[in-house]
């Protein structure tokens, strides 16, 4: 008759391999939620970032879309991540016409998900201030 060891040599090796395919899977969905979260509020903040300094500059656009890609380069979490800022607002700006300023960009994909989605976040502010002879 074999000892009891002999014949359960391996299946604490065994049993780890599998838990630790579970363990793996779980941190690593963890992260990729966490950076997605993160992205989420960073592309949130470049929106809103960029709808403050669209309300009392509304007349440029271009000043409003450098601050949203601004933002973005500052707080996105990946490095060189480009991301892409939109204006909206009425052709003759009034003071109290709504100004939306759309962000987007994408993060990293840890866990490969196909069709991943990239990041949009909207803001809208009320224009507070027109320079001196209108735009």
């Amino acid at each position: 008759m074999r000892s009891r060891t002999h014949d359960e040599r391996g299946a604490a090796a065994v049993e780890f391999a599998l838990v630790s395919l579970i363990l793996i899977t779980l941190i690593a969905l963890t992260v990729q939620f966490a950076t997605l979260f993160w992205g989420y509020q960073a592309a949130s903040s470049a929106a809103r970032e960029a709808a403050r300094f669209g309300a009392v500059e509304p007349c440029d656009n271009a000043a409003i879309i450098a601050r949203g890609n601004q933002r973005v380069d500052e707080l996105a979490p990946v490095s060189g991540s480009t991301g892409f800022t939109s204006v909206l607002s009425a052709a003759p700006v009034n003071v109290g016409d709504q100004l939306t300023v759309s962000v987007t960009f994408t993060t990293f994909n840890i866990v490969p998900l196909p069709g991943w989605p990239s990041i949009s976040k909207t803001a809208t502010t009320r224009v507070e201030n027109i320079p001196a002879g209108g735009c």
